[in-house]
């Protein structure tokens, strides 16, 4: 019976979990049509009619990728929703920091950098949800193993009057720029 009552209340039209399932819908669909366009070199930014909505933007997304140069995944995890679509999969950010942190005990040693400028659209319909696009460099390390290459950083921001946080969250590496080394 418990479970029952517990599968009834996340059915709930108010239920994070059916929000967020919404998000996940969106975001799989705006991926799926960021993955097909070619990575290029050009500085753009999108300009949002906010200016101070685009700088909030770009400044959670810029912090989340910053944070992970640091030891404890919660410092990444802070920029996250409490329910989040993370690589694919509907996660508390409780769960989304456990993956953070499988990836930090592989690659102890992280470095991010920009590379590029930030795409930023309006997700239709949805208010006060973005979307962010980041190109960036990558280097770990971890005892005499190297990788590094560029990935395209895809972010669902939500920016409301409760604050800025991201809502989705999915990466595709740039084809042909990794190099993994192996002393």
């Amino acid at each position: 019976m418990i479970i029952r009552s517990n599968t009834r209340s996340a059915c709930r039209p108010n239920s994070p979990w059916l929000r967020l399932f919404t998000f996940a819908v969106i975001l799989t669909s705006l991926i799926s049509l960021a993955n097909s366009e070619a990575v290029h070199g050009s500085e753009k930014t999108h300009q949002l009619e906010n200016p101070e909505v685009a700088t909030a933007l770009v400044d959670v997304v810029d912090s989340f990728i910053a944070a992970g140069e640091r030891d404890d995944p919660s410092d990444r995890g802070k920029y996250l929703a409490p329910h989040v679509f993370f690589y694919g999969r509907a996660r508390t950010r409780e769960q989304a920091i456990k993956v953070i942190a499988s990836l930090y005990r592989r690659w102890p040693r992280r470095k991010f950098t920009r590379t590029e400028g930030v795409d930023l659209f309006q997700i239709p319909n949805h208010r006060d949800v973005y979307r962010v696009v980041v190109v960036y460099d990558y280097v770990f390390d971890n005892q005499g193993e190297h990788l590094s290459g560029k990935s395209k950083l895809n972010c669902v921001v939500e920016h409301d009057s409760q604050g800025t946080r991201i809502i989705g969250v999915d990466e595709k590496l740039v084809s042909g720029s990794s190099d993994y080394q192996k002393e």
